[in-house]
């Protein structure tokens, strides 16, 4: 191996290399690139014997962003494409009564992927629930009615709704430029890990959301009497409340 690489390998309790099928081994190594990520400066070297052990070299100069990715997927707070092909590992895993890890040069564990060890949970729905959804629109319109109206929120995955052919002409102005709330109807399940995924949503109504910047609405709120204004970082505290944690007693 040339000396300006790294190997790394992603660790498969099932198969072998003479065994596994070459659909399922592309399949983990498009996630396996696809959590990495720096394309161009990974590569695969070989599959190692024993158990599937997939060997992969990173070269020196991508190392470090390539350890950063990866120590944030391990928080949950890594890119969403990168945080999607982990759990899609797992789930493979799963799916073939397996565990895996991924381990770094000096064979130390950097991600787990419990696999069939891991807790499920039975799946639940899917069900209506009335609520509201915020994004810029990326995408308005269509053959059907209703019609397709994607919403985009910074750090997530395109919220895809659907609206009347009346409402979409509505938001269309806004498209690609202003945050709005949408509100209306989402369906929902629980899925086998507790995550409560949105199946659908159907817009009934829209409004324009202010453009002011985050900072001033932390000093809006600061002005308000109230245990608020004493959080020491209110930035967290906001995205933290946004995603369902009590932070505020």
């Amino acid at each position: 191996m040339p000396r300006n690489r790294r190997e790394y390998e992603l660790r498969i309790e099932a198969y072998s290399p003479d065994t596994i099928p070459m659909v399922r081994l592309a399949e983990y190594m498009s996630d396996l690139a696809t959590l990495l990520g720096e394309y161009k400066s990974v590569h695969f070297v070989r599959l190692g014997k024993g158990s599937t052990r997939l060997v992969h070299a990173i070269e020196y100069e991508a190392e470090p962003k390539v350890r950063e990715r990866v120590q944030g997927v391990r928080n949950d707070e890594g890119p969403v494409d990168a945080i999607r092909a982990a759990r899609d590992i797992d789930r493979r895993l799963a799916q073939d009564n397996a565990s895996g890890e991924l381990v770094d040069p000096v064979k130390h564990k950097i991600i787990d992927f419990p696999g069939r060890k891991r807790f499920t949970q039975p799946i639940y729905g899917p069900f209506n629930q009335p609520g509201t959804l915020d994004g810029i629109p990326i995408r308005v319109g269509g053959e059907t009615d209703p019609v397709p109206v994607h919403l985009e929120e910074p750090g997530q995955p395109a919220h895809i709704c659907y609206a009347t052919r009346v409402i979409a002409r509505e938001i269309a102005p806004y498209i690609f430029s202003t945050m709005i709330r949408a509100e209306g109807i989402g369906r929902w399940h629980r899925d086998a890990d507790g995550k409560w995924i949105l199946d659908r949503f159907t817009i009934h109504s829209f409004k324009k959301l202010k453009d002011a910047p985050l900072t001033e609405v932390v000093g809006r709120l600061r002005s308000i009497p109230g245990k608020f204004q004493e959080l020491d970082d209110p930035l967290k505290n906001l995205q933290e409340l946004r995603h369902g944690d009590e932070v505020v007693s």
